[in-house]
């Protein structure tokens, strides 16, 4: 598999590297092993900003490395440390550009603390691995994150300075097809996200807090498929799944996706407005997004009418019977009275709402961006926008 500037689909991977400060320093602060591989993959943790303290025992069998009690701390942080105390290399093989490339990668029992809080992680697994250089670290540009094909993160725990604020289950990710150096299909899942809505202060956790919500657990889903011969990206669906509260499900076909926009992308990833000039010609063929409820609806509504000091019925009979006011701003006959009737329905019997863009021609975004500047109220028209409740 070829290291590639990882896709957004990736981005666990890459998130989890940067925890342990996946940096390269110009002279290594560790005794070498010994090992090759071993030396290798410790010489990527020993940070700019980080230090290779110690490590236990390395033992090199059947293929397999594997590194006892890995110890990192941070430079100018005294809290700031992370241990690993298992670390399996699989097939390690250090290639003529100095990238490492192994089938496996493994983790177990990963901590790491700071003084803001920490986390820890008891099993991490990456498959068809393939690490950036020392020299691509250190560079100006370096690569958005390793190559792989799986990524697996199981009993992850996320603490601030007053403690836990949220466990995840398991977290995943698959690049599924590559084009070359660019990744073509994929998947991602986070399972059983649970936050501790206490611990955190903000004003969303406190409006979470006023609704009743002590926790919430949230899953998230997505996947994707481009295919560069026809310059196609589809997203089957993108879904947040908040349990007890509502789910929000995405899913859109986009056109002119082509070999060169996508390159173009990635060697942008960090300039957000050179980004926004390349799709200008980037089409959005069709879109459906979809919010399921599941109380919250009922909670906003009841929290809303208490404030007003009124029954919920009233209060949403209000709320409905402003409705034609508001929507004459779509200049839409058509549209204002299928909106209208798909809130109200959906605001007394709270199920599902269901948006849906299916222009008869793609639309590019160049073309809504500048709709969205001049003359807003068209953007409904020119993608064909239809609504419907509780279907």
């Amino acid at each position: 598999m070829m290291f590639s500037r990882s896709p957004r689909i990736g981005a666990g991977l890459a998130a989890a590297v940067s925890l342990i400060a996946l940096q390269a320093s110009p002279a290594l602060a560790f005794d070498p092993t010994g090992n090759e591989i071993a030396d290798t993959f410790l010489s990527l943790l020993d940070a700019e900003d980080g230090t290779v303290e110690s490590y236990g025992s390395v033992d090199g069998s059947g293929g397999n490395v594997t590194i006892s009690d890995i110890v990192i701390t941070k430079d100018g942080d005294e809290a700031g440390k992370v241990t690993i105390a298992t670390t399996t290399l699989t097939d390690g093989e250090i290639q003529g550009d100095g990238r490492l490339k192994l089938s496996n990668l493994g983790l177990q029992n990963l901590e790491l603390t700071a003084d803001d809080g920490g986390m820890s992680l008891a099993n991490l697994t990456v498959t068809g691995v393939l690490l950036p250089s020392p020299e691509e670290l250190q560079a100006d540009t370096p690569p958005v994150g390793p190559g792989y094909k799986t990524f697996e993160a199981s009993s992850i725990e996320i603490r601030n300075e007053e403690g836990k604020v949220a466990d995840i289950a398991r977290v995943a990710s698959s690049i599924d097809a590559m084009d070359g150096e660019l990744p073509t299909a994929g998947q991602f899942s986070v399972t059983g996200a649970t936050i501790d809505v206490k611990q955190i202060q903000s004003e969303e956790t406190k409006s979470l807090t006023d609704l009743g919500y002590e926790t919430l657990t949230v899953d998230l889903s997505g996947s994707g498929k481009w295919d560069p011969e026809t310059a196609t990206l589809v997203v089957p669906e993108l879904k947040i799944d908040a349990k007890q509260a509502a789910s929000l499900t995405v899913s859109l076909s986009l056109g002119g996706v082509t070999r060169e926009v996508v390159t173009q992308l990635n060697d942008t990833s960090r300039k957000p407005e050179e980004a926004m000039a390349i799709v200008q010609n980037v089409t959005i063929d069709s879109a459906k997004i979809r919010l399921d409820d599941d109380s919250l609806t009922g909670r906003i509504l009841d929290q809303e009418a208490q404030k007003s000091g009124v029954e919920t019925p009233q209060y949403v009979a209000g709320l409905t019977g402003t409705l034609p006011m508001m929507l004459g701003m779509l200049q839409n006959k058509e549209l204002e009275t299928q909106v209208t009737e798909a809130v109200t329905q959906f605001l007394n019997a709270p199920g599902s709402l269901e948006l849906i863009a299916a222009p008869g021609a793609p639309v590019p975004l160049s073309q809504i961006m500048g709709t969205a500047m001049f003359a807003p109220q068209m953007i409904p028209q020119i993608l064909s926008v239809g609504i419907t409740a509780n279907q």
